[in-house]
């Protein structure tokens, strides 16, 4: 099992919503049941691919830590179990690496966020289709072939 903080916030400098993308990355596809019984039992309700074939969404029930008897808070954040061999943790990790070693592509990714943001009446599911014509761009410039490049597409629309 591996861990990793991917999207915006984990680009330095990338103008980002203060909200985590947290993948989980498991090789061995037979322990996704014990690691949701584990994230359940964390305070984690199952929603499973979304359709985005080998990511598992998880969605927490509280806006508190289950694991401690304080009352502390949970940054907000979307939690997902990926097998390691899937698309939608390549997609993840790459253009999440891309950013961090391209200061020009960080800077355009920025600014499209930022006009997104300002436009009167954008919706979270607006923003996130609008985003997606950038990402598919960048991620064809990193090796993805065209039917990976469709599928991610499709998931995005």
């Amino acid at each position: 099992v591996d861990i990793q903080h991917v999207g915006s916030t984990a680009v330095p400098g990338l103008i980002a919503k203060p909200i985590l993308d947290i993948d989980i990355i498991i090789d061995d596809k037979r322990v996704l049941p014990e690691i949701t019984k584990e994230l359940e039992n964390l305070g984690y309700t199952y929603q499973g691919e979304l359709g985005i074939k080998g990511r598992f969404a998880f969605k927490q029930n509280s806006g508190y830590l289950t694991i401690t008897e304080e009352k502390v808070k949970w940054m907000e954040h979307h939690l997902y179990v990926c097998y390691s061999d899937s698309l939608g943790l390549k997609n993840h990790l790459l253009f999440r690496d891309a950013l961090l070693n391209d200061a020009e592509l960080v800077k355009a990714y920025g600014l499209l966020k930022a006009s997104l943001v300002k436009e009167n009446g954008m919706m979270r599911e607006e923003y996130s289709k609008r985003k997606t014509d950038f990402i598919i761009e960048a991620l064809k410039n990193l090796g993805f072939d065209e039917s990976e490049l469709e599928e991610i597409r499709k998931a995005n629309v």
